[in-house]
Order: structure tokens, then C-alpha cells, then sequence
């Protein structure tokens, strides 16, 4: 629908946490003079696409923003991502339309690393089993691992995976770290040892996956690297989905080649159809580990704040 000339900026915002925890947050919007379009996604390309066709911001969640979408955008001037991770974003694109994309670095490090150590005892203890056999009415003791002393490999240690590192040492653990530019400060001052790809995969009894998602690091864990690692170790992902072959950790998980895995992160989420569903070896949770209260209050506040501060320096 063609609205005319608008003498205000409008902002279409998908987010389904968007301002829970920020109630003021609207007004804010209002008192800077943005036309506010809300519709919680993650929304269908071409549902998304309509949004756009009109609009002059996007604050996007896990929504794809894609080259098709951005094509028929012909207004947008600017894209604030609601968290770090933008490789939902046609970023080169973007670029080339004069575009410009921000994210939110920082807000949800701690409570990704939180999560990511949940899922590593609840995994080593098989919590949520013994949740689901009490619930059913079964008293039965679960054998699980313990954590304490053993070696974690962290796969990048940027800030989240520093955080799970600190974490980590408070559970005695050796840590091991894979990252292409290692941080030889951080890691001497909490007695991190760095080491090459296949070392931290065969010496690890804790595999933590925080890389973003890239040509290069897309099934970066595959059938070849599950050979590799010891038959108790546990594998975690918060990262990205497509990083971990989930085909392949299937047929690992099915024969018991690793203890297990949690996974918070999927190639195609919801991963309703995943046969990764039909094993109890497993902790699957709906891409869950930002969603703290205190770092949905930092995504809303510094999204939004990506966009007013875009629109003042105009």
C-alpha cells in the first residue's frame, strides 16, 4: 500500500523479545519521531520483504535478510541486528546499496557463556533425563560424568568463548583453545593454552563451539572431526548451527562414537523434522542462550540506540 510522502522515519522491528523487559522503550521511539512497525518474526522472506517496501529501518532478530529481500527494500538506509551475529544479513549486499548494518557486540556474552556451561553439566549429569523419569513417575538414578578437572576445548575465543573460559576455571579445568588470533594476553593471565584444530578436538573431553558462521567454518565438525574426538566427550553448540554437520552427528550419536551433544543452535530451525529428536543422548533447546532477561534489556536498549544514533548524525 503506497502511504505517501511520511514525515516521519518508520522502523520495522521483529524481535518477539523486543522490549519485554523495556516497556519505555516504545515511547522512546515516539518521543524521537519514528513510526514504529512490529511484527514479531522470525518472518517468511516475503512477509519480511512487504514490511520493507516502504521502510527507512530494520531491527531484525534471526529474521533472513536476504538479497531478494533487500532488492525490493528500496528505502531502507539502515539495519540494526537485535545481537552479534549477522550472517543473516546480506551484509556485502547491503554494503553495496549503501546500506548500513550494525550489531550489538558484548550484550549477551555472559549469558551465552551461563548457558553454555548449563548445557555442560545438564549434558555430564543427564539432568533433564532424570527431570522427564520423575515427571513420569520413575525414581531412577542417572550415572553421569563429573566436570570438575577435566579439559575443555573451546572453539574461538572471542568474548563469549573468554567467558566460558573464566567459567571454566572455576570448575579446575584444563582449557584448551582453537582461534585464528589467539590472545596471548588473556590467555596467560587465565592459563588458557592454545593449540591447532585437531589437538583441541582429540585432547578434549568438553568441545564448546563459540565461531561465527562463515564459508570456512561451515561443517567445520563433520564426520572426519567426530572420528577424532574421545568416545566420552561431550559436544556443545551455542554458536551457529550450520558450524556442526548435523547429519553426521547424527549417525556419531546413533553408535555412541561421543557421549553426547546439546545443541542450541540448528541448521534449519525450528528443527522440527531433525532425526537428532529421536535420541536421548541429546539436549536440544530452541536457541535460547541469549535469552536472558538482563541481555534482553541490552539488545533492546543498544539496537535501538544503533538507529537513533544513525538517524541524529544525519
Amino acid at each position: 500500500m503506497n502511504r505517501g510522502r511520511r514525515a516521519m522515519p518508520n522502523v520495522v522491528i521483529t524481535p518477539r523479545s523486543y522490549g519485554v523487559y523495556s516497556p519505555d522503550i516504545w515511547k522512546d521511539w515516539k518521543d524521537a519521531g519514528f513510526e514504529v512497525i512490529a511484527e514479531p518474526g522470525p518472518l517468511p522472506e516475503e512477509r519480511l520483504a512487504e514490511l520493507l517496501a516502504e521502510a527507512d529501518a530494520l531491527l531484525v532478530g534471526t529474521d533472513v535478510v536476504s538479497r531478494h529481500v533487500l532488492e525490493r527494500s528500496p528505502t531502507l538506509k539502515v539495519i540494526a541486528k537485535y545481537g552479534v551475529g549477522v550472517d543473516n544479513i546480506a551484509v556485502d549486499y547491503a554494503k553495496e546499496r549503501g546500506i548500513s548494518v550494525f550489531n550489538t557486540p558484548g550484550v549477551n556474552t555472559e549469558a551465552v557463556a551461563d548457558y553454555a556451561f548449563g548445557l555442560i553439566l545438564s549434558l555430564a549429569r543427564n539432568i533433564p533425563g532424570s527431570h522427564a523419569d520423575l515427571m513420569d513417575g520413575k525414581w531412577k538414578k542417572a550415572v553421569g560424568r563429573e566436570i570438575w578437572s577435566k579439559t575443555i576445548g573451546i572453539l574461538g575465543l572471542g568474548s563469549i568463548g573468554k567467558a566460558l573460559a573464566r567459567r571454566a576455571k572455576g570448575f579446575n579445568m584444563q582449557v584448551l583453545a582453537y582461534d585464528l588470533y589467539p590472545d596471548h594476553k588473556f590467555a596467560n593471565e587465565h592459563g588458557v593454552m592454545f593449540a591447532d584444530f585437531e589437538t583441541v578436538i582429540r585432547s578434549s573431553d568438553v568441545i564448546s563451539v563459540h565461531l561465527a558462521l562463515t564459508p570456512d567454518t561451515r561443517h567445520l565438525i563433520g564426520a572426519k572431526e567426530l572420528e577424532w574426538m574421545k568416545e566420552e566427550t561431550l559436544l556443545i553448540n551455542t554458536a551457529r548451527g550450520g558450524i556442526v554437520d548435523e547429519d553426521a552427528l547424527f549417525e556419531a550419536l546413533s553408535r555412541n562414537r561421543i557421549a553426547g551433544a546439546a545443541l542450541d543452535v540448528f541448521q534449519v530451525e525450528p528443527p522440527i523434522a531433525s532425526p537428532l529428536r529421536k535420541l536421548n543422548n541429546v539436549i536440544l533447546t530452541p536457541h535460547n542462550a541469549s535469552a536472558s532477561v538482563e541481555a534482553i534489556k541490552r539488545m533492546t536498549e543498544q539496537s535501538t540506540e544503533q538507529i537513533m544514533r544513525f538517524y541524529s548524525h544525519k
